[in-house]
C-alpha cells in the first residue's frame, strides 16, 4: 500500500505531519466549537497507526450505525473523485460540511491526496456567508439546503456560481431546487453514494444544457440489480465489503448509467401496483410551497394507499385542501392520488437532517 498522505494545506498554511498533529490537538483542547473539534479528532484518527477510520452511517442501507472504513479504500475513493473532476495541486476546495460524517471527512482526505488548499467555514445552513466575495474556489461539496439558501440571496448566489465545481448530496434534491440549479453557469452535480461506498460512486449533471436525469458511474464501478429492482454496486476498492446491496430501486439505462426511482422501503403496494413516493413527489412539487412527503396508510381493500404529509405551522383550510386535491388530480394517475392530506407543525428528522418519514407519520396517526 502507498504511504498515507500526512500533510494538509489549510487556508494557505502548509502543515507537515508533526505540525498537523499539533494543530489537531490544539483544535481539540482549545476550541469549544463542535465542528472544529471534529476536524481535529479526524486528523488525529487519520494520522494514527490504525488502518481504518470509524464513521457513522446515514442509514442508506439500513439502520444508522458506526462502521469501519479502510484508509486505503478512502484514498482510492479520493483519487477516483480527483480523476473524474480533474482536481489539481494548489486548487482551492471548500469544507462546509461537518466532519462527523463521510462527506465532510472525505473533503479533508481529498485535500491531502491532491494537494488542495482546504478552506474551512462553519458547516451551517448558509456557509457561503463566511466565504470572502473575491475568494477563488475550484471544488466544493454541499447539502441541498446550503445551495437553496445561497440561491435566495443575490450576494450568496454570486458566490455559489463562482465555485467552479459543486457536488450536492446528503439529502433529496427537490424539483424546484433542481430547476433553479439548471440555470447556473458553473458545474453542479448531484451525487449518488453512501457511507458504505465512501461517498459517491456516480454523479448526475444538474446545471447547464448537459443536465441529465441519469447518474453516470465513476470509472471502475459496476452495478446490477437484485430481484427487488434495487441497485447492487461492485466497488473494487472496498475489497471484502463488496458488493454493496442497497435499498434504492433503479432503472439501468445502460452499463454506465442509471436512473434512481426511489427507496424500496418507501414503496407503496396499492392493490398490487408499486407506487414510488419520490416519483409522485416530483410530479406535485410545483403545487406545494412547504416541505412535504408522500407516504402510505393501510387500506382494507387495496392494502396500502398513498397519503400526503405537509409541514406547516397552521392547519390547512378546507378550501386550500380542495384546490390542492383538484390540481393534483390533474397531474397524477388515479392510483397515485393521495387519499388523505395530513398537516404537522414539524417533521421528525435524523441527526443528519434527513426527514424521518415513518416516525413523522406514526406521530400524526
Amino acid at each position: 500500500m502507498k504511504a498515507m498522505p500526512d500533510e494538509l494545506i489549510l487556508s494557505g498554511q502548509h502543515f507537515k505531519r508533526d505540525q498537523l498533529l499539533d494543530y489537531a490537538r490544539t483544535l481539540l483542547e482549545s476550541e469549544n466549537v463542535e465542528w472544529k473539534q471534529s476536524l481535529g479528532q479526524f486528523i488525529l484518527h487519520w494520522l494514527d497507526n490504525r488502518p481504518f477510520v470509524e464513521v457513522m452511517t446515514s442509514g442508506s442501507t439500513g439502520i444508522p450505525k458506526t462502521i469501519r472504513l479502510s484508509k486505503a479504500a478512502m484514498l482510492a475513493s479520493a483519487r477516483l473523485t480527483g480523476q473524474f473532476f480533474g482536481l489539481q495541486p494548489g486548487q482551492h476546495a471548500l469544507l462546509c460540511l461537518r466532519v462527523n460524517y463521510i462527506a465532510g471527512l472525505m473533503m479533508v482526505v481529498r485535500a491531502m491526496v491532491h494537494g488542495l488548499n482546504l478552506i474551512t467555514v462553519p458547516p451551517n445552513n448558509s456557509p457561503l456567508e463566511f466565504v470572502p466575495a473575491n475568494a477563488t474556489i475550484h471544488f466544493a461539496a454541499m447539502l441541498p439546503v446550503q445551495v437553496m439558501n445561497a440561491l435566495e440571496s443575490e450576494t450568496l448566489k454570486t458566490k455559489l456560481e463562482a465555485i467552479q465545481t459543486i457536488i450536492v448530496g446528503g439529502a433529496p434534491i427537490t424539483p424546484s431546487l433542481e430547476k433553479d440549479i439548471r440555470v447556473l453557469k458553473n458545474n453542479v452535480f448531484a451525487t449518488y453514494g453512501m457511507t458504505e461506498t465512501i461517498t459517491h460512486i456516480a454523479v448526475r449533471r444538474m446545471s447547464g444544457e448537459e443536465s441529465s436525469e441519469d447518474f453516470t458511474l465513476l470509472p471502475g464501478i459496476t452495478i446490477s440489480t437484485d430481484k427487488r429492482g434495487c441497485l447492487i454496486a461492485d466497488v473494487p476498492y472496498l475489497n471484502e465489503e463488496n458488493p454493496v446491496v442497497t435499498n434504492d430501486v433503479v432503472h439501468l439505462s445502460s452499463s454506465l448509467t442509471f436512473r434512481w426511482l426511489g427507496r424500496f422501503d418507501n414503496v407503496i403496494n396499492s392493490g398490487g401496483l408499486k407506487l414510488f413516493p419520490e416519483v409522485i413527489e416530483q410530479k406535485i412539487a410545483p403545487l406545494i410551497f412547504h416541505r412535504f412527503f408522500i407516504s402510505s396508510v393501510t387500506d382494507d381493500k387495496l392494502g396500502e394507499v398513498p397519503v400526503l404529509v405537509v409541514e406547516k405551522s397552521e392547519m390547512l383550510c378546507k378550501e386550500y385542501l380542495d384546490e390542492l386535491h383538484e390540481k393534483m388530480s390533474g397531474l397524477l394517475r388515479k392510483t397515485e392520488l393521495p387519499r388523505h392530506i395530513y398537516c404537522t407543525s414539524a417533521f421528525h428528522e435524523g441527526e443528519n437532517g434527513k426527514i424521518n418519514r415513518k416516525k413523522t407519520l406514526k406521530t400524526l396517526l
